[in-house]
C-alpha cells in the first residue's frame, strides 16, 4: 500500500490517520518535473499557447491536460488511479512519482475532502449507523453502535428491497468462521479460480470497493436490511461506491491479492461492525438460507446469529453429545454441523447447543 487514511466514521471534525502519508519514490523521473510549479491558471494559459503551435505539440498537451487532471482528483480517484497503472504491462513510473507527490504535498486538503460531512439519510439501514465511510471495511465504534441492543430479528429476504439471496460464488469451503492458528477468522474462504466471478449475496448499496491492507482489493456491500457483506482478495473490482447493486450482481472477479496464500474469496457478514458466522444461518451445501429471519441475539462481545426457530439445549452436569442427541432427536453429526464443534469437543455446563 502506498498509503492510507480514514475519516472519523462518526463525522467530526477529528480525522484519524492509520498509516501516515509519505512520498513514495520509484525512480527519479517525474512526468510534469518542468511545469508542475504553475498554478491551474498558469497552466491553462501555458495550454493555450501550445495549441496555437503548427504542428501542435499533442502528446505535450494531454500531459499537461492530465496534470490539471491530478489536481482534481480526490484521495479514491487517486488510490484507484495508482492502484490501475501497477497493473498495466508497462508501468508508467513518472507518472506514479508524479501521483504520489501530489499527495504528500497536499496531505491537510486531501484530508480536509476524505472528512467532508455528507448526508446519510440517503443511504441503506441509517437507522443503524447514522454514517457513510467510504475509506475503510470497517469503520465502526462496534460496541457504541450495538450497546442498546438484546435481541434483533432481520429479515433476509421478502420485502420488496430485499428479494433473494446468492451465494457470492459456488465452490468448495475451504476454510471456516472462527478460531483459526491463534486468530479469529472472521469470516469463510470459497475456492476460486483468479478471473472467476464473484457477485453480491444480497441487494444493497456498494460502500468500499478499493485496495485496502490485507484484504487486498476488497468490496464491502450494505444491504437494506442492516447486514454489510465483504468480498476480499479480488483480482479486479467491477462496482464503485454508491453504487446499487441486486442479489447475484457482479461485484468483482476472484483473486489473490492482499494478505493471501492463493486464489479464493474471503467472505464477510458483518451487522453494526461485529462479524456473524454465515454457516449459522445459510446451508453451504445447498447455497439456500435455512430461514427468512435471522435472529441476531446480543452477546458480551458481539452478536449470535441463528434462524428465528432454533432451538436450543443448555448442557447440564454428566451431559454429552450421544445423550443430548437422542434426548433432541437428532444425531451426534448434526449437533457438530450446527455448532461448529467436534465429536471430542469438551463441554461446559451452561454452555447452550443449537439442537434445531
Amino acid at each position: 500500500m502506498l498509503f492510507s487514511f480514514y475519516a472519523n466514521a462518526n463525522n467530526s471534525n477529528e480525522v484519524k490517520r492509520d498509516t501516515a502519508i509519505a512520498q513514495v519514490v520509484y525512480g527519479k523521473d517525474y512526468l510534469f518535473k518542468s511545469i508542475d510549479h504553475l498554478s491551474p491558471a498558469e497552466l491553462k494559459s501555458y495550454k493555450d499557447s501550445l495549441t496555437a503551435i503548427t504542428p501542435a505539440p499533442i502528446k505535450l498537451i494531454d500531459q499537461v491536460n492530465l496534470l490539471l487532471k491530478i489536481r482534481t482528483m480526490g484521495f479514491d480517484e487517486l488510490y484507484t488511479a495508482i492502484d490501475s497503472l501497477f497493473e498495466l504491462d508497462h508501468v508508467p513510473y513518472p507518472l506514479i512519482n508524479e501521483l504520489n507527490r501530489y499527495i504528500s504535498e497536499n496531505q491537510q486538503e486531501l484530508l480536509n475532502f476524505a472528512n467532508e460531512t455528507i448526508d446519510t439519510s440517503q443511504f441503506p439501514a441509517n437507522y443503524y449507523y447514522h454514517s457513510w465511510n467510504t475509506i475503510t471495511p470497517n469503520p465502526y465504534k462496534a460496541n457504541e453502535l450495538a450497546q442498546n441492543d438484546s435481541i434483533i430479528e432481520i429479515k433476509l429476504i421478502g420485502t420488496q428491497r430485499s428479494t433473494a439471496f446468492v451465494m457470492p460464488i459456488e465452490d468448495k469451503l475451504t476454510s471456516k468462521y472462527g478460531w483459526r492458528n491463534g486468530r479469529m477468522h472472521k469470516g469463510i474462504d470459497i475456492d476460486l479460480q483468479v478471473w472467476d466471478t464473484v457477485v453480491t449475496a444480497f441487494s444493497g448499496m456498494v460502500r468500499v470497493a478499493r485496495n485496502y491492507r490485507g484484504y487486498g482489493r476488497v468490496v464491502v456491500v450494505r444491504h437494506f436490511n442492516g447486514l454489510e457483506t465483504l468480498y476480499a482478495h479480488l483480482h479486479r473490482i467491477k462496482v464503485e461506491p454508491g453504487q446499487i447493486v441486486a442479489p447475484g450482481e457482479l461485484v468483482g472477479l476472484g483473486g489473490s491479492s492482499g494478505h493471501s496464500t492463493g486464489s479464493h474469496l474471503h467472505w464477510e457478514v458483518r451487522f453494526k461492525g461485529h462479524p456473524i458466522n454465515p454457516l449459522n444461518f445459510l446451508d453451504y451445501e445447498t447455497g439456500t438460507l435455512i430461514n427468512d429471519i435471522l435472529v441476531l441475539q446480543k452477546t458480551k462481545h458481539g452478536f449470535a446469529g441463528y434462524p428465528k426457530g432454533s432451538a436450543f439445549y443448555v448442557v447440564e452436569n454428566g451431559d454429552y453429545l450421544y445423550k443430548i442427541a437422542s434426548e433432541c432427536g437428532t444425531t451426534v453429526s448434526k449437533l457438530c454441523k450446527l455448532n461448529g464443534i467436534k465429536r471430542n469437543s469438551p463441554l461446559i455446563v451452561g454452555q447452550k447447543l443449537r439442537v434445531i
